[in-house]
């Protein structure tokens, strides 16, 4: 997009709020980081001759730099605490308005005039009459402003744009000159991914990333987007055990655009070195400031008119992550609604899933031999198949052409296949995607070309490919490749929907679109009819919506699987699709967020019975994908496996109301005491009483462990466990787990 594209912010559609609202509440009435650069560190230091001028608010006691209005300081109340040690890092915010043949054009707010500050009972708001660089200043006014709200801090900014430079980057409500709450080696912190923590030692180890965030600056920072592969949540959290504090963070904007969570540290960080990471006075000259900068990013391309960013949320609060994941929640459920009434594909527990063609050409099941892979599936109790590779070109090739292969039978016989499938009491489920378009295709290039996302300065179509038949192409050398498109068009949402309607009509029960979590583009097609931030995020939710919307219209049961894992996301994805390989989730926060979502976690190999006991601990979907996909859940070495997930199956389905679809507890709510090769994890119930602890042992011997909660002592649970009768016991409880082995000791 060039500086004289069209005014896109603020006057044209968007998936509002409350269209958003208004859609999903009538669906469901009846699912790397990187950092853009940055300029130097100069401008951060408190303006020589400015004075501090304190504000106090219900919640803490601001301190501003009278001539910038740079936060310098923050004084919490209740729990008492000083949130900004290092006041000559203070700032406000950072914006870019790019030039032509000058990208890099910030005006920060340490280099304002402040023109006045408003103060209110409740709030403190920084007027700036227009915005200055070393280079010029233009006409921009800004508003930024700090109110009390119940029991959180929220800050927003308003930009008023007559400059006729587009607003490519806000980076705003920015903490500067942060050292931890009370002790710096003691705070821990968490930004939420897929069951990881992508950030959980910014106090003691944080390095930084290069590229995106170490490259052309002379401190160390490091970024994180919040999109359906990176931040998935718009919250992070920084607490200290010992003090039982913590200080939430969180992006309150409910508008679908691209936003990020960027952290920097200064003046640097020490490398290669056993423990502390951070400088400390020693390593720097007298007086050199020390400490952390954090701040949320926008990137709204915006020009002429008024825009609006935030609000971001900061509160201090007893206790750790748990904590400021409620508050998280909270504000989530006054905007999105993700309770709903379960559908047929939310209350499946497990999945066999099978890939039919390879984009090699290689066809391994024709439509005729489907029903035998669901019965293969059915004689273990799981009635759910997943169907990849129906599809013209076969997985990963030829999309999006969304039609019954050809090669695989006639059009009738996949109708018929679908039909016995479902005769079986199995529900077919179709691999497809949604934002994702094969290049070497002629409806690409005669069509698809014109809604693919660009690039800033040329088309610069990302590419990625999979390969499966060759060893070449699994080397990604003769892989076929394919770029994303972007479903904010309305006629390639239209052409994805005609064809998805198409095989409800044939058959099929619901969708699972995979790699729809690549959501984090911004996208500079010239044709987009939104900004460069909203192309992608909205885009997905509008095609999730349209195709549930039009889908159900033919079969109201039609239900949508996902590779997203973004939470905003969730109320229209039924169940997410994902692996988890470890022992242990670096971070279940995802899971603790939001009880009612649930993901995939895949068996591919014959020995993944771990991987498996793991779906029982943290309350995923069992997806069995025998032999890499290629084969039946009755192949003679994958039957063992199976076995063992029927087992799981019947267990679960016995509490299914607490195991399932209640609440995941973490660790919190039960005492177990065991050796290192035992996990365990808590579940209560969501909408139903009820409580369980799931026990494994991950070792190669036979462990024990013993069980008890809270208020539970003498009271009667029921133990369950694979291939043996379920037993009554007496709280606390003894259980002895063969190797490799999950329990659950359930409430009766």
């Amino acid at each position: 997009m060039d500086d004289d594209s069209p005014v896109r912010e603020n006057h044209l559609p968007t998936l509002s709020r409350r269209t958003f609202l208004e859609v999903t509440t009538g669906l469901f009435a009846a699912y790397s980081g990187t950092a853009p650069a940055e300029p130097s560190a100069h401008g951060i230091d408190t303006a020589a001759g400015s004075k501090i001028r304190g504000f106090d608010l219900p919640l803490c006691t601001l301190r501003l730099d009278s001539s910038n209005g740079n936060l310098c300081g923050m004084a919490w109340k209740e729990p008492k605490l000083e949130i900004i040690q290092e006041p000559r890092l203070g700032e406000n915010f950072r914006l870019r308005f790019p030039r032509p043949g000058y990208e890099p054009n910030y005006f920060l707010s340490s280099e304002q005039r402040l023109a006045r500050i408003e103060e209110r009972p409740d709030c403190v708001i920084c007027h700036y009459d227009s915005l200055r660089n070393a280079r010029e200043e233009i006409n921009v006014k800004a508003a930024y402003e700090i109110r009390a709200v119940e029991s959180r801090l929220e800050f927003s900014l308003e930009i008023e744009n007559a400059s006729g430079l587009p607003l490519a980057e806000v980076f705003h409500a920015i903490i500067g000159g942060h050292n931890g709450l009370i002790n710096r080696q003691e705070t821990e912190s968490l930004v939420p991914g897929l069951f990881t923590n992508l950030a959980p030692d910014i106090f003691r180890g944080f390095a930084g990333s290069y590229g995106g965030g170490n490259l052309g600056i002379r401190y160390s920072a490091q970024g994180f987007q919040y999109t359906g592969f990176n931040l998935l949540m718009g919250w992070t959290e920084f607490y200290n055990p010992r003090a039982n504090v913590g200080l939430y963070y969180g992006y309150h904007d409910p508008e679908p655009r691209l936003a990020a969570v960027y952290y920097e540290l200064r003046p640097f960080t020490k490398t290669a070195v056993v423990g502390d990471k951070w400088p400390t006075p020693a390593d720097v000259p007298t007086g050199e400031p020390i400490g952390l900068t954090m701040g949320w990013l926008n990137f709204p391309y915006a020009k002429n008119g008024k825009a609006r960013f935030g609000p971001v949320a900061l509160q201090v609060h007893a206790g750790d992550w748990h904590q400021g994941s409620a508050l998280y929640r909270q504000w989530f459920d006054q905007h999105f609604q993700v309770r709903r009434r379960p559908t047929w594909l939310r209350k499946e527990m497990a999945w066999q899933s099978v890939i039919i063609s390879n984009c090699e050409e290689q066809v391994l099941y024709r439509f005729k031999d489907w029903p035998k892979l669901a019965a293969d599936a059915k004689k273990y109790d799981v009635t759910t198949f997943e169907i990849l590779g129906w599809n013209v070109g076969g997985i990963d090739r030829g999309y999006p052409q969304y039609t019954p292969d050809p090669r695989l039978g006639t059009h009738e016989e996949f109708r018929q296949a679908l039909a016995e499938i479902r005769r079986l009491g199995v529900h077919p489920l179709l691999f497809a995607n949604i934002q994702v378009a094969d290049t070497a295709t002629p409806l690409f290039r005669e069509k698809l070309l014109r809604y693919a996302v660009n690039g800033r300065w040329a088309p610069d179509y990302p590419l990625m490919g999979w390969g499966e038949g060759t060893i070449s192409a699994r080397l990604s050398l003769t892989r076929s490749n394919m770029t994303i498109v972007s479903p904010w068009h309305p006629e390639y949402r239209k052409l994805l929907v005609e064809q998805f309607v198409e095989r409800v009509k044939d058959g099929g029960e619901g969708f699972q679109f995979d790699k729809a979590g690549m959501t984090g583009g911004l996208d500079f097609n010239p044709g987009l009819p939104t900004s460069p931030d909203r192309s992608l995020p909205e885009g997905i939710l509008r095609a999730y919506a349209d195709i549930i919307v039009r889908t159900r219209e033919v079969n109201p049961e039609v239900a949508v699987a996902s590779e997203m894992f973004w939470d905003r996301a969730f109320p229209f994805v039924d169940v997410s699709y994902a692996r988890m390989n470890q022992i242990d989730m670096p971070s279940a926060a995802l899971k603790y967020t939001f009880p009612e979502w649930t993901s995939t976690i895949c068996a591919e190999s014959p020995g993944d019975i771990n991987v498996m006991n793991n779906g029982m601990r943290y309350g995923l979907v069992w997806a069995v994908q025998p032999r890499h996909y290629n084969d039946s859940m009755d192949e003679p070495l994958t039957r063992p496996l199976s076995r063992y997930v029927q087992e799981l199956i019947r267990i679960r389905s016995q509490h299914q109301d607490v195991l399932f679809f209640g609440r995941f507890r973490d660790t919190l709510g039960a005492d177990v005491k065991s050796g290192a090769s035992v996990r365990y994890s808590v579940f209560e119930g969501l909408d139903k009483p009820g409580k369980a602890c799931v026990i494994v042992n991950f070792g190669n011997e036979e462990a024990s462990a013993e069980v008890t909660w809270p208020g539970g002592e003498g009271s009667q649970v029921e133990v369950l466990m694979p291939f043996q009768p379920d037993r009554v016991a007496t709280l606390p409880a003894v259980v002895r787990l063969p190797p490799s082995t999950c329990a659950v000791v359930a409430r009766r």
